[in-house]
């Protein structure tokens, strides 16, 4: 029924936009491409609710925030689906704003442990070698903060940088290169079939309720284009409703974007699609503890005003 909803109200857009138009080019960027959180691009440009609200997307994808944040500087990216590191970014400098939280809390997150890894409990991990995907990412938040929830120091907690994406953790697995790594839920299911690796526990298990993922647009476009962001974010949470509404369309959809197996796909879907959040807004709490993140990681000197740096102007009203 949503479907149909949906694909009659897209209709109904185009039939009363009367002669055809140019349609609004979007440069969209995500990084990795193969995250679950950013599906809605793909179903929505699946079933033309973007371009019922006159866009023309561009899809780019970086292997790489730290790429992806030097494209929006250079004026090559419009929007950019990332984690919310990038907002230390933008406290540093880089002409952007958070425009909507796109995943909270932090279910994607979990750490691993070699398939036959003794360790047992969290607390076996104090002195251990953890792998994350580099220094300064989220990744290394979520070691850090098991250290503080556990009154374990700095020095308790060891880390490499192994890059990000399931062929690197599964190799540092199986040459037990570390002790644990923060990876995926879904790299942990497929690791544990395969008996490379056993998901230990969910970051949020342990971890208080942190932003997984956001959705930021450049200075330029929020100041000189604020209606074509509108559309976007409309176009984006009828999607996520689409998503929501309808499993199967969202599995068949995800599968080539992600490379997971049917079966694979159905149980990110499972564990991924509540936590897709329906209306993008900010949580107080959450902004404050990011902020408090890129100091426990060194980025920054001090926690930033995080109000400074996102805007829910383009949002739905509560």
């Amino acid at each position: 029924m949503l479907a149909r909803l949906l694909a009659a109200s897209a209709a109904l857009i185009l039939f009363a936009s009367g002669p055809a138009v140019a349609a609004d080019t979007l440069r969209v960027a995500k990084s990795p491409g193969y995250l679950f959180a950013y599906l809605p691009l793909d179903v929505g440009l699946a079933h033309g609710l973007f371009q019922a609200q006159g866009l023309d997307i561009k899809e780019i994808v970086f292997e790489g925030a730290a790429k992806m944040d030097q494209a929006v500087v250079a004026g090559a990216v419009d929007i950019e689906l990332g984690s919310p590191m990038d907002m230390s970014v933008i406290a540093k400098g880089m002409p952007a704003k958070a425009i909507a939280v796109i995943a909270q809390p932090m279910t994607e997150f979990v750490i691993l442990v070699p398939y036959d890894s003794p360790l047992k409990t969290l607390d076996d991990l104090k002195g251990k070698t953890f792998g994350i995907a580099t220094i300064g990412s989220i990744t290394e938040w979520c070691v850090l903060e098991l250290a503080k929830v556990k009154g374990w120091s700095r020095d308790d907690v060891h880390m490499v940088g192994i890059g990000a994406g399931n062929a690197s953790a599964s190799a540092a697995m199986k040459a037990h290169l570390v002790d644990a790594a923060v990876g995926t839920a879904t790299a942990a299911v497929v690791f544990e079939r395969e008996h490379i690796a056993r998901r230990f526990a969910g970051v949020s298990d342990y971890a208080p309720p942190f932003i997984a993922h956001v959705m930021t647009a450049t200075d330029a476009m929020v100041k000189e284009h604020p209606d074509v962001i509108r559309r976007f974010v409309t176009a984006w949470f009828q999607a996520v409703a689409l998503m929501r509404h309808d499993r199967a369309d969202t599995i068949r959809i995800g599968q080539p974007v992600t490379g997971l197996s049917e079966a694979d796909q159905a149980a990110e879907y499972d564990n991924l699609m509540p936590v897709e959040t329906a209306d993008g807004h900010f949580d107080p709490a959450s902004l404050a503890l990011i902020g408090q993140s890129f100091v426990d990681l060194g980025i920054l000197g001090k926690a930033p005003d995080m109000a400074k740096l996102e805007t829910e102007q383009f949002l739905p009203a509560r």
